[in-house]
């Protein structure tokens, strides 16, 4: 982790670690790995779990 995100603490490493793991899915899935899906699922749950998206006032 580099100086400037080192005062944003461990949500900021998990979520960096998560989304990390999760692009490397996606690319395991476009190459047609077997489990890659499911691994891509989890880190997507896993994500949302981390930081839930919220829907009020979305198009402001």
């Amino acid at each position: 982790m580099d100086k400037e995100s080192d005062g944003l603490g461990a949500d900021f490493a998990l979520w960096k670690q998560l989304t990390d793991e999760y692009e490397k899915a996606l690319e395991a899935m476009s190459r047609g790995e077997p489990g890659a899906r499911e691994r891509a699922l989890g880190l997507s749950r896993a994500l949302r779990q981390l930081h839930p998206v919220s829907t009020v006032n979305a198009g402001d």
